[in-house]
C-alpha cells in the first residue's frame, strides 16, 4: 500500500479544507499524517486478516505527539484545535485505515468530552491520564434493542446514598475492548427527561467488559459491549443531570455525522487515487487503461460524486463552526458521502478487475470497513426520517 505523501495531502479536494486552518492546525495534519505511514497502515492490513482491535500502545503513541487532546482546551492541557482541523486529522487518517481512524477519533473526542463538561474534581483524576493515553475512555450509550432510539434506552440508574446504581447493558461500543473508563447513558425516570450520563470505571465492581462483537471487517474499532449489574456510580461521576444527557447526545449527533461523512468521503478519494494510478499503468490492448472510453467515463462518474461529496460535507462543517443549525446539511452530507463511498469504491475496483484484491491496495478492507459509516450515528435510514422531516419547510 502507498503511503500518503505530501503531495497526496495536497490534493485539490483538501485545498479549501486547508485554507481555514491555522498553521499550527496545518502542523497537527502533518503530525497525524506521519503517524499514519509509520504506525497506521502496517497495522490496519494486520488487524483486518488476524480479527484485531486497535491496542492501547497505538493510542500511546498517537498521543506522545500531542493528537489526543487535540480538540482539548490549551489551558488543560491540549492543543485547542478547531472542528475543522479534527475532521482534516481524521481524513488522513481514515484514507487508508478507516475503521482505526474511527477509534482514535472516538478517543481522543472522549478526552474532549472530560476536559470540557467534567466537574474539576473528575479533571484533576482523570484528564492528565487520558491526554497521555494511559487511560482510554468510550462513550456507551447503544443497547442491542434500541439502536438510534435513545429514548428507548433500558439501563437504569437509580439514586442511593452517596451515588447511584447502574443496571443494564449497552453494545456497538467504539473501543470497548481497551477503555478504562465509559460515559454511560442511563434511565433515571422515564422519557428523554430521565436520562443521565454517567462516568463508570470500568475496573469497579459490577461493571464487565462483554468483550469484542465478532465482525468480519473494522474489528480495528474495538466495537464490543459492557455490562452493569449494580454496579456503584459516587455522586461526583455525574456527568450529567437528567435531561440533560439526552439534550448533550441529541446536540452531538450533527457533528459526529459530519465528521462520519469526512471519513468516508476521504476513504473515496483515495480509492479513486489508486484506481487512476492504476489506470495509467496497465496496458491492454494497446494502450493505457485510463484511455479506454467505458473506463474512463467509470471513473468520471466517481470524480463527479467525489466532489459532491466534498462540497456537502464542508458546507456542513463549516454551518457547525459558525454555530448555525446544521441538522439537514449534516443528514445530506452522511447519507450522500456513505452511499457514494460504498458504491465507488466499488466501482473502483472494478475498474483495476481482479488486481484490486491485492493487499497492496487495500481497497476490499476499505470497502468492508467503509461500509461502517452507513450505520455510525445514524443509520441512511434514520437521515432519511431527517431529511423527510424538512421537506415541506425546504421545498414548500
Amino acid at each position: 500500500m502507498r503511503p500518503i505523501s505530501e503531495a497526496n495531502l495536497a490534493s485539490s479536494i483538501y485545498d479549501e479544507w486547508d485554507a481555514l486552518l491555522t498553521p499550527e492546525e496545518v502542523d497537527l495534519v502533518r503530525k497525524a499524517q506521519a503517524f499514519c505511514d509509520s504506525e497506521l497502515i502496517p497495522f490496519a492490513e494486520h488487524a483486518h486478516r488476524t480479527g484485531s482491535a486497535l491496542p492501547k500502545e497505538l493510542v500511546q503513541c498517537w498521543a506522545a505527539l500531542g493528537l489526543q487532546g487535540l480538540q482539548t482546551p490549551r489551558e488543560l492541557g491540549g492543543q485547542g484545535a478547531s472542528y475543522l482541523a479534527k475532521i482534516r486529522v481524521v481524513q488522513v487518517l481514515s484514507r487508508s485505515a478507516f475503521a482505526a481512524a474511527f477509534s482514535l477519533n472516538n478517543s481522543h473526542s472522549m478526552v474532549q468530552m472530560m476536559a470540557t463538561q467534567a466537574s474539576v474534581q473528575l479533571r484533576e483524576r482523570y484528564l492528565g491520564d487520558l491526554l497521555s493515553g494511559k487511560l482510554v475512555a468510550c462513550i456507551a450509550l447503544t443497547e442491542r434493542g434500541g439502536g438510534s432510539d435513545l429514548a428507548a434506552m433500558k439501563t437504569t440508574a437509580k439514586k442511593v446514598s452517596g451515588g447511584w446504581i447502574l443496571n443494564g447493558e449497552k453494545a456497538w461500543i467504539t473501543n470497548a475492548t481497551i477503555s478504562d473508563l465509559a460515559v454511560v447513558g442511563a434511565q433515571t425516570g422515564t422519557g428523554t427527561k430521565g436520562i443521565g450520563r454517567f462516568l463508570v470505571p470500568l475496573r469497579e465492581r459490577g461493571a464487565e467488559r462483554l468483550g469484542a462483537h465478532p465482525l468480519d471487517a473494522g474489528t480495528a474499532s474495538g466495537v464490543g459491549g459492557l455490562r452493569f449489574n449494580d454496579a456503584f456510580v459516587p455522586e461526583d461521576h455525574l456527568l450529567e443531570q437528567p435531561g440533560e444527557g439526552f439534550k448533550r447526545s441529541m446536540a452531538a449527533i450533527n457533528g459526529a455525522r459530519v465528521h462520519v461523512a469526512a471519513m468516508a468521503t476521504a476513504c473515496l478519494e483515495r480509492a479513486l487515487e489508486v484506481a487512476v494510478s492504476y489506470g495509467q499503468r496497465r496496458t491492454v490492448f494497446g494502450k493505457p487503461l485510463l484511455e479506454h472510453q467505458g473506463l474512463r467515463w467509470q471513473l468520471a462518474d466517481v470524480a463527479n460524486e467525489l466532489e459532491a461529496t466534498n462540497a456537502l460535507v464542508l458546507r456542513a462543517a463549516r454551518l457547525i463552526c459558525a454555530g448555525e443549525s446544521a441538522e439537514l446539511p449534516a443528514a445530506h452530507a452522511k447519507k450522500f458521502a456513505t452511499s457514494s463511498a460504498v458504491s465507488g469504491i466499488e466501482r473502483c475496483m472494478q475498474s483495476m478487475g481482479a488486481n484490486a484484491l491485492s493487499r497492496e491496495h487495500g481497497l476490499h478492507r476499505q470497502l468492508a470497513e467503509v461500509k461502517m459509516a452507513s450505520y455510525a450515528d445514524g443509520t441512511t435510514e434514520i437521515l432519511n426520517e431527517r431529511i423527510g422531516s424538512h421537506l415541506v419547510r425546504r421545498y414548500p
